[in-house]
């Protein structure tokens, strides 16, 4: 499923400590990873909130290239 890279910020504003906008983007390790450092005591979760609407919109378009 694609998923909007706004939709993916306000995520990662709101529970980016949590690691869930990295599950939604299918970053298991990473998601995993935030989680147990709470979101890499804060610091991880801020540089997120810079780098994760680039990497949602590869992840989408990892996915459309697939199906062509």
């Amino acid at each position: 499923m694609i998923q909007d890279p706004t939709t993916i910020l306000i995520v990662s504003l709101l529970a980016g400590s949590l690691g869930i906008d990295r599950f939604m983007l299918g970053d298991t390790g990473l998601g995993i990873g935030k989680l147990l450092t709470c979101g890499g005591f804060g610091i991880w979760a801020i540089v997120d909130w810079f780098l994760v609407m680039g990497r949602a919109r590869e992840v989408n378009f990892q996915k459309i290239s697939t199906l062509i």
